[in-house]
């Protein structure tokens, strides 16, 4: 059992019994809350809504997958482009093969040009599992439509807990994810670019490795011509503060990792730690860093258990319009 599902089930499990207890005392007039009625209500009524939000951030929002879209206007584009993003699927924690079917149906209910993932695809959390036979259904997008994926950190072992502690690590296992992305047609985008070049599209894609576990290399930047309009591919949005300052900017970058924090409380923000050093304001949405734009997701699965709050799973679909 995960961390957040022991959490939210302890909760449950004692706010039934106080539940319990306070009803029950409130017809004994010997006991405190027999005494003040009102109180007791007062508790009653704040347990029943904790459980209420517990309910929900366990077993319904996790569940539920948001389409977003956005659009960017570049003048280098020559015609519209439509990319579809895909981060953190986190396949294998709870989150399996009818979890990636519905994720596929979704983006191809929109017709996008692009697809891109931008990493940890699998969990890796200390299980023994082979966690990447529940990507398969990804082959259905691969053979509609060009697919491009990076790597995240979970695919080489490392979370914000343990990435300084190789003891606590639960393993490389990007070379299984790269096998079966291979396998399924999924283009890999690790420290590579891939421009293409058409009568219908003029774009340039990079996608950098994990900046926690992979090995970071922008060497294949000096074959992009630098006039033609860049999307940069990075799990981590810090990825962002290593764009090496003698190339262009790219026109947008695209990142997950943060999940939104899972747990988004209105007016405080993210609840959760991603370890991103450009600091919570980056977790989600359109952001800029040294006049890089930068559009982070929530992402689609979560780490640690399936838990979520006011930050729902999410597709984001992004239009390039000249």
């Amino acid at each position: 059992m995960d961390f957040y599902s022991i959490i939210i089930y302890g909760y449950l499990t004692l706010a039934a019994f106080f539940i319990y207890v306070i009803g029950r005392d409130q017809k004994n007039k010997k006991c405190v809350f027999g005494h003040h009625k009102i109180l007791a209500w007062f508790i009653i009524s704040a347990l029943f809504i904790g459980i209420a939000v517990s309910v929900y951030a366990r077993f319904v929002e996790p569940y539920i997958l948001l389409m977003k879209k956005i659009e960017i206007r570049n003048d280098k584009i020559t015609n519209q482009i439509k990319i579809a993003l895909i981060t953190d699927i986190h396949a294998g924690n709870g989150k399996k093969t009818k979890w990636v079917e519905k994720i596929v149906k979704k983006v191809e209910a929109e017709n996008p040009d692009i697809v891109l993932i931008a990493g940890d695809l699998i969990c890796n959390e200390g299980v023994f599992e082979d966690e990447t036979v529940y990507l398969e259904p990804l082959q259905k997008l691969a053979d509609e439509y060009p697919v491009y994926a990076t790597l995240g950190n979970h695919e080489y072992g490392m979370g914000n807990v343990n990435r300084f502690n190789k003891d606590l690590q639960t393993g490389d296992k990007s070379e299984e994810v790269i096998t079966m992305l291979n396998k399924i047609g999924v283009h890999l985008l690790i420290n590579r670019l891939r421009c293409i070049d058409g009568e219908e599209t003029n774009l340039c894609l990079f996608g950098l490795d994990d900046i926690w576990g992979g090995k970071i290399d922008f060497t294949e930047l000096y074959d992009w011509d630098q006039s033609s309009p860049l999307v940069f591919l990075s799990h981590n949005p810090d990825g962002a503060t290593l764009w090496p300052e003698q190339f262009a900017k790219p026109i947008l970058m695209l990142s997950g990792h943060s999940h939104g924090g899972q747990i988004w409380i209105p007016f405080i923000g993210p609840l959760g730690n991603a370890g991103i050093s450009l600091g919570k304001n980056f977790y989600r949405g359109l952001n800029y860093y040294n006049d890089i734009p930068i559009y982070t997701s929530a992402g689609t699965g979560e780490s640690g258990g399936a838990i979520r709050l006011f930050n729902p799973p999410e597709i984001i679909i992004i239009n390039i319009t000249p």
